[in-house]
C-alpha cells in the first residue's frame, strides 16, 4: 500500500502508524494538517473563542491519548477529530446549562452567548436526527413519517403497509425505538481497534437496554477495561436521559 498521497505527502494512515511507533513529530504534522477544520467544527458548537480553543486542544489531546492506548483512528483522523470535538462540545454545553440553573443572575452578554450556543446545538441535534432517520429501514421511515410527522392514525396506513391497524401501531412503536437507538448510535465516536469497534457499533442499542443478554455482558465487560469506550458510553447515557426527559415533557 502506498503511504503517500498524490502530492507526495504522507497519508494520515502513515502518520498515525508513525505516532503509534512513538513519533510525536508525526502527530504535529497531523495537527497542522487538520487544525483549521477542527477549529471550524468548534465554532459551530460554541461562539466563545476561549471555549473553541479548549475544545480543539482537548480533542487533539484525547485523540493522541487514544492512539497511544492502541485505540483511535487508523486511517481518517479528521472524521475522528470532528466527532470528538462535537461530543466534547455537547458535554460542555450541558454542564453550562446545569451551572446556569443554580448560578447567579446571568448578564445580557451571557444570555446572547447562550442563545447562540443553543442554536448551534439544535442544528447539531437536527443533523443527528436526520442521520438516524436515514439509517432506518425504508418501512420504518414510512410509518414514522406518516404517524409522527403527518399525524395520521394507523388505520389509514393499513392498506399501504399491508397490516392491520394494530400491526401498524406495533410497527410504529418498533420504528420509534429504532430511531432512538439510531440517534444515540450516530453520536458514538468511531474506533479502529477491533475490540472497541465491535463494541461501539452496538452502543446505541446497549444504552437503550436492547439486544441479547450475551452481547450486553460482553459490552459491559469491555467497558470495565476500556476507558475510552467507557467515556463514550457515559456521554451516550446522558443523551439517553435527555431523550427520556423529552418524552416525559411531551
Amino acid at each position: 500500500m502506498d503511504d503517500t498521497d498524490q502530492v507526495g505527502s504522507p497519508t494520515d494512515a502513515a502518520l498515525l502508524d508513525a505516532v503509534r511507533a512513538g513519533d510525536l513529530g508525526a502527530y504535529g504534522e497531523l495537527f497542522r494538517r487538520h487544525c483549521a477544520s477542527v477549529c471550524v467544527a468548534a465554532r459551530q458548537v460554541t461562539s466563545q473563542p476561549s471555549e473553541q480553543q479548549d475544545l480543539v486542544a482537548d480533542a487533539f489531546a484525547r485523540t493522541l491519548n487514544a492512539i497511544r492506548n492502541g485505540n483511535g483512528p487508523r486511517e481518517s483522523l479528521l472524521a475522528y477529530l470532528l466527532t470528538t470535538v462535537r461530543r466534547l462540545g455537547i458535554v460542555s454545553a450541558r454542564q453550562r446549562s446545569r451551572v446556569a440553573l443554580y448560578g447567579t443572575e446571568p448578564r445580557l452578554g451571557d444570555e446572547v452567548t447562550a442563545a447562540v450556543d443553543e442554536g448551534a446545538l439544535r442544528r447539531w441535534h437536527l443533523d443527528l436526527a436526520r442521520e438516524a432517520f436515514q439509517s432506518l429501514p425504508e418501512r420504518w421511515q414510512v410509518v414514522l413519517w406518516h404517524t409522527e410527522v403527518e399525524n395520521r392514525p394507523p388505520g389509514e396506513l393499513s392498506d399501504r403497509l399491508g397490516l392491520s391497524p394494530n400491526g401498524v401501531a406495533a410497527l410504529a412503536m418498533r420504528a420509534r425505538e429504532g430511531l432512538r437507538q439510531a440517534y444515540l448510535q450516530a453520536q458514538v465516536p468511531s474506533a479502529s481497534a477491533t475490540g472497541c469497534a465491535s463494541v461501539r457499533e452496538h452502543l446505541g442499542m446497549w444504552t437503550r437496554r436492547a439486544g441479547s443478554p450475551r452481547r450486553g455482558r460482553a459490552i459491559a465487560a469491555h467497558l470495565g477495561d476500556c476507558g475510552d469506550c467507557r467515556e463514550a458510553a457515559a456521554a451516550l447515557a446522558e443523551s439517553n436521559d435527555e431523550l427520556r426527559a423529552g418524552r416525559r415533557a411531551s
